[in-house]
């Protein structure tokens, strides 16, 4: 049975120690909360982070408020974040890349924290995160031959090379025409773009904004959060792009109640949230900016325990959940045509989610933690074309990793393993989202293990006699037959480092906690091996199928000389796949410049240019790199573009 009863007597257990604790505990006298003591330059804290490897379990607020700072001048190590509290601005040190991780957030730190109290009354808390770029790509076009023109075809097709009526599905571009100019500007047409895509490096981050309101006291806070991308008044709105005003996208309750037990805490949540699971940094998804285990995307609960023995922190978290079937919102019979995609005829089914982590720690240096999800369905409405019949299916998540953050000099390490095992994943809906992948892909709600690993059928297939209609990106079309089964193994490893930390240990042997220059280097590597019941002559594409390989790594490296002004560049080099012939590599490097307002802040302006280098098969995303039968004359797919100029602002709180 995939939902253990751990979760139930675990529910129940915390459920009647918080009513007796309640119920022996008169509640205090409602007292004005008192002024945060102001954090000394020399050491300012640093926040929390976004979710503990099993779930995150902060401690109770104390009553009172919070502790006196220490006396700027008695540097000491930033204390333990207060979970209940406002994350202050981020610093920097050997063990937290200060500004440089602070430029790199992708989400909120820590978004139901509450302010300190000085006892338990209710109280108000908005915390959030936005970040909004504006991007350019430029690309290029040949000018049209003498006598390629005619009256009925004023700009024919032609390769970047200069090839007059280019084979179909080789990148190709109208040709300019007499005043026309050969530079084209666009929004950027890039193959490293789209977050639920492997190649996705964050070279090239889309907008984003989350909002978190918060309400509650010590023991228990009400959640909502309001999401989205695609900001409307930047861009066209129409049916087609409404789903990217994602709402109120999350509803949830968080308990931490006082069990009256030393070195004893537990966290329990009930509703819709994320909890995520495999994140390389330090506060957030990493420098790839997706999750080893899954990120969970679901209605449910997860209760967490945590222990202290000594120097060494036992935890342990488990919960369940459910995601709607996509049915529920889309017409039953395949083939109606549901705008603006057309005809859509996979429809996953009503999924359920089980997942249990365990973990230890030791002085907050080390720390390992394993992990299990396992999402199924088996829901006779899910709907495929030609595999209706498969309706039940499951993808399972497990693996572990490790954190290592001696202090000092010692930088800070993230290395992970995990292992993606599938039966039937297109019945399978969008709960997790693990290495770059949302559920098992091949219908609307984004790229899944389908679209990036096992693959889909592009022509009869062996063993099934069933036949597929496309190829490739499975979730550009409704219509094709994902892989009966496959696996995915996966390790990422991120190290990040700080020489302005380095400098001061050798100079005054003291620690540095962001007030001056620093030069902050991070290097990061990912490698996912494919294991698929489709091969990939199958597919019909040398990235999907069995035996494929992927590898990419990179480095990025800021330094900043003054309290305003940084500089920098990453660089990240990206081979979707180790088959021969196949020629889907790409290498792209980007200088940049930072400005912020003080050496410890919220926020971060970017200023960056990208240049890439291209095998000739790399196509960018779609809509871009397919070739679309609705367009009248050139129907792309279009090359992707070699130079890209933007500007970044991004800020939370």
């Amino acid at each position: 049975m995939r939902v253990s009863t751990l979760s139930v007597t675990l529910a129940g257990a915390l459920a009647l120690v918080s009513r007796t604790a309640v119920a022996q505990t008169a509640p205090a006298a409602p007292a004005p909360a008192p002024a945060a003591a102001p954090v000394p330059p020399s050491a300012p804290a640093s926040p929390a982070p976004a979710a503990d490897a099993t779930g995150g379990l902060p401690a109770p607020v104390a009553a009172g408020g919070a502790a006196p700072a220490p006396a700027a001048a008695v540097p000491a190590a930033p204390a333990a974040a207060n979970p209940g509290g406002l994350p202050p601005p981020l610093a920097a040190s050997g063990t937290n890349p200060g500004l440089a991780e602070a430029a790199n957030l992708t989400g909120t730190p820590n978004p139901s924290a509450l302010a300190p109290s000085a006892g338990d009354e209710w109280r108000f808390s908005f915390h959030g995160f936005t970040r909004a770029p504006m991007r350019i790509g430029f690309g290029s076009r040949p000018a049209c031959p003498p006598g390629a023109a005619t009256m009925m075809n004023p700009n024919p097709p032609i390769s970047p090379s200069g090839m007059l009526m280019p084979a179909a599905g080789t990148a190709q571009v109208p040709c300019a025409g007499p005043g026309q100019t050969t530079t084209t500007l666009h929004t950027p047409f890039v193959p490293d773009s789209q977050y639920l895509d492997w190649r996705y490096d964050r070279q090239q981050e889309y907008d984003w904004t989350e909002l978190f309101f918060n309400y509650g006291n010590d023991v228990v806070t009400a959640t909502v959060g309001i999401m989205g991308f695609g900001f409307s008044d930047a861009e066209y709105i129409a049916y087609s792009n409404a789903a990217t005003q994602l709402g109120i996208a999350q509803g949830f309750i968080t308990i931490h109640p006082d069990l009256g037990i030393p070195k004893f805490r537990a966290e329990a949540k009930v509703g819709s949230f994320w909890d995520k699971f495999g994140m390389a940094g330090e506060y957030d998804a990493g420098k790839y900016d997706t999750y080893m285990f899954g990120r969970t995307h679901q209605m449910g609960e997860r209760i967490g325990l945590e222990y202290d023995v000594g120097d060494l922190t036992f935890r342990v978290a488990h919960g369940i959940g459910t995601r709607a079937e996509q049915l529920a919102f889309t017409p039953l019979q395949a083939g109606n045509p549901t705008l603006p995609s057309g005809l859509e005829n996979n429809y996953p089914g009503f999924t359920l989610l089980n997942h249990l982590h365990a973990g230890v720690s030791y002085k907050k240096v080390v720390e390992v933690n394993a992990h299990y999800l396992s999402a199924w369905a088996q829901d006779y409405r899910a709907v495929g074309v030609e595999n209706g019949a498969l309706t039940d299916g499951h993808i399972d998540v497990t693996g572990a990793e490790i954190r290592v953050k001696p202090g000092g000099v010692g930088g800070r390490l993230y290395a992970a393993y995990s292992h993606i095992s599938a039966v039937n994943p297109q019945a399978v809906g969008p709960v997790v989202e693990a290495v770059h992948s949302l559920g098992g892909g091949n219908y609307e709600s984004g790229n899944g293990i389908l679209d990036n690993f096992l693959g889909c059928a592009s022509g009869p297939v062996p063993t099934t006699g069933l036949t597929g209609t496309y190829s490739g990106n499975c979730a550009t079309t409704q219509n094709s037959i994902g892989a009966a089964h496959g696996s995915i193994d996966t390790i990422e490893v991120q190290y990040d480092y700080s020489f302005g930390a380095l400098y001061r240990k050798l100079a005054t042997g003291e620690g540095f906690w962001g007030g001056g220059w620093d030069a902050n280097l991070s290097v990061f590597a990912m490698y996912s091996a494919v294991s698929s019941s489709l091969t990939t002559q199958e597919t019909g594409s040398l990235a999907l199928g069995d035996g494929v390989k992927k590898l990419k790594w990179g480095g990025d490296l800021i330094i900043t000389p003054l309290s305003w002004f940084g500089f920098g560049a990453r660089a990240d080099y990206v081979q979707p796949t180790n088959v021969a012939g196949a020629n889907q590599t790409f290498t792209v490097i980007s200088p940049k410049l930072v400005f912020h307002t003080k050496w410890v802040t919220h926020e971060e302006i970017t200023a960056w240019y990208s240049h890439y280098s291209y095998q000739n098969a790399v196509l960018p995303q779609p809509p871009n790199g397919v070739p679309n039968p609705n367009t009248a004359g050139v129907t792309g797919p279009f090359p992707p573009d070699a130079n890209v100029v933007g500007l970044k602002g991004t800020f939370w709180w």
